[in-house]
């Protein structure tokens, strides 16, 4: 059995050839490679900027212990996530796989979309009915902050581009795409890969305290489940989409006092 069919045993639809096609990196090669696109994303635009600032500590903006109050953290998100997807795509093309088939960028079946979408709606019913019961408020402080920095700066369409795309796709194609290709054929399995890539998905979201990280670890386990069900990496990247597209705009809502 291929690694294609092997880490999606309830939906067919593999690409034609990936009976020929080699076997993906494996678990550590995966892990270095991704170690390897989140340390060169950040220290090249974390450089950049320290550069830009001049070059001491000294010199670092006011921000730094909150940095997403920075007005160009938009702009620095896009370009790191271009900065990973660069590199994973480097290593896909190296495994000797079409990038887009080793990221899983297949168009999904209209009832995986649809499901995917059903099952997104429970998952944050649930999590914004626990997030009323212990007291909380479904916008963070980081979302806020974000929004009102971008405003006084004049970059609130950079900021949408950077939370409702470039995030979306920059992380789906690094936790669901290269990441979940190499995990699941490895010993660890599509049910460990689940698991794994939930966990640093979750602890790569520093920005939220802990029930913010439980809750990004649900929604990740979320789309880790559905790509590995549907074989497609969009149908995630949609779902992601979508769910930054309504945190951001309850951040707007709440920060313009609309509600």
């Amino acid at each position: 059995m291929s690694a294609e069919a092997a880490e999606r045993p309830r939906s067919g639809a593999g690409t034609p050839n990936d009976q020929a096609l080699p076997r993906p990196w494996g678990f550590w090669s995966t892990l270095l490679w991704g170690l390897l696109a989140f340390l060169l994303g950040a220290f090249l635009v974390f450089g950049a900027v320290f550069l830009i600032n001049g070059g001491s500590l000294d010199s670092l903006p006011e921000t730094q212990e909150a940095p997403w109050k920075d007005p160009w953290l938009p702009l620095q998100l896009i370009l790191i996530n271009l900065i990973q997807i660069a590199v994973v795509a480097l290593a896909a093309r190296l495994s000797g796989w079409p990038i887009g088939t080793y990221f899983a960028l297949v168009r999904p079946r209209r009832r995986d979309l649809l499901f995917g979408f059903a099952a997104l709606l429970l998952v944050l019913g649930a999590l914004e009915i626990l997030t009323h019961l212990v007291g909380r408020s479904s916008v963070t402080p980081f979302q806020t902050d974000a929004y009102e920095a971008a405003r006084a700066a004049g970059l609130v369409p950079l900021m949408w581009i950077a939370f409702v795309v470039a995030a979306p796709v920059g992380e789906e194609i690094v936790f669901r795409g290269f990441l979940f290709r190499g995990w699941a054929a490895s010993r660890l399995g599509a049910p460990g890969t689940v698991l794994a890539t939930s966990l640093i998905f979750a602890a790569s979201h520093l920005q939220y305290d802990w029930f913010g990280l439980m809750q990004t670890f649900c929604i990740g386990a979320l789309f880790a489940w559905l790509r590995w069900r549907s074989g497609s990496t969009v149908v995630t990247i949609v779902l992601h989409m979508l769910v930054n597209f309504v945190a951001t705009t309850w951040a707007v809502v709440k920060v313009e006092g609309l509600l």
